[in-house]
């Protein structure tokens, strides 16, 4: 409810049980001065206005507009609230923390003489810091240096875990969670920064490469990983990683290429369908390299010139499987044509007109 000043000035005066003796004493006026205010005769000095509040209660707008700004004031009930919920999140966490961590440390010494396996707890714990407190600790760029953050706890507990363990891996393991931040977050980094502008038209390419070298490094480092580990030493990289990694590079990248075309979405949608039904279920592909044949199990399943829908045995059935789904992506294909060339040709009838 809104009112005049002096009605305003006198409520919350008598809110707080102040006598206009009083509130002139404090404010070096006369009592007279406070009654003329009260009966908006007169009007206090502006540079009065932070002290009257102060006594009141009120904020400085509140008293100039002479009425309660509850929005205001709940926003302020509210941000008090969440301040407190934030410090109790940060201090239920820390204590929790320290419970796990002091009596690991007690019994690894007890135990083992030394600082072992409290390594490892001490880790985890810094891994679940980054998730629970760290958001709250950043301030700035938190797109940035939280997925950094993250990334790099959960090396170091992949590290210590290693060494633990007298392991060898530790390069595969990361190199893995490396790839997972690469396929989340590069996409959107292109899109965000300024600093990509150039490039940012171009998004979908320079995604699909970066995941391609980082699966292509992680592979390398298992197939390493795997040859220092046994006595023969197999290079299944580049017979059969590398060759399977390159088709399915370059059918994504056909396929993102559709994205340019100046057709309308169900052309689109229909070429789509159409280069997805021919990638799949071409008759068995057969990928020649270094003189041997490498013969892909998604190919050989897909096998729909086998199809025979009298027969429904075991062998049979994955084919007649197949073939049902590559009739129904190319009548899916062929509708969306339909209809997309329909809305196209309607369209440019309606230019001409």
């Amino acid at each position: 409810m809104k009112y005049n000043f002096g009605d305003f000035l006198k409520q919350k005066r008598q809110e707080k049980k102040l006598t206009q003796k009083e509130i002139a004493k404090v404010l070096f006026v006369s009592e007279s001065a406070v009654s003329k205010w009260e009966k908006n005769i007169a009007h206090p000095d502006i540079t009065l206005l932070p002290k009257i509040s102060e006594i009141l209660g009120v904020t400085e707008h509140e008293l100039i507009t002479a009425s309660i700004d509850e929005q205001s004031r709940e926003e302020k009930v509210q941000a008090k609230k969440w301040r407190a919920f934030s410090l109790s999140w940060n201090l239920f966490f820390y204590i929790a923390y320290a419970i796990a961590l002091i009596p690991c440390f007690i019994c690894d010494l007890a135990i083992n003489k030394g600082l072992t396996w409290f390594w490892i707890v001490l880790s985890a714990l810094v891994l679940a810091f980054t998730f629970t407190n760290l958001p709250k600790l950043i301030k700035k760029h938190k797109l940035i240096f939280l997925p950094l953050a993250m990334f790099l706890s959960l090396c170091l507990l992949l590290g210590v875990c290693c060494i633990y363990t007298n392991g060898k891996w530790f390069w595969v393991a990361s190199l893995s969670v490396l790839l997972g931040v690469v396929i989340v977050f590069a996409p959107i980094y292109i899109t965000k920064y300024k600093v990509f502008a150039k490039i940012k038209k171009y998004n979908d390419f320079v995604s699909i490469g970066l995941d391609f070298a980082m699966l292509n490094l992680l592979l390398v480092a298992i197939n390493l990983f795997t040859n220092s580990n046994n006595s023969t030493h197999d290079n299944w990289y580049i017979r059969i990683a590398l060759p399977i990694t390159l088709i399915v590079y370059v059918i994504i990248n056909i396929l993102i290429c559709v994205k340019f075309l100046k057709v309308n979405k169900l052309l689109k949608t229909s070429i789509i369908l159409f280069l997805i039904n021919l990638f799949l279920y071409l008759p068995p592909m057969f990928i020649k390299v270094n003189n041997t044949f490498v013969q892909t199990d998604i190919i050989d399943d897909a096998n729909i010139t086998k199809a025979n829908f009298a027969v429904w045995q075991e062998d049979i059935i994955d084919n007649n499987i197949h073939a049902i789904i590559c009739v129904t992506l190319m009548t899916l294909a062929i509708i969306f044509l339909v209809v997309g060339l329909m809305r196209y040709l309607k369209m440019k009838r309606q230019n001409k007109a």
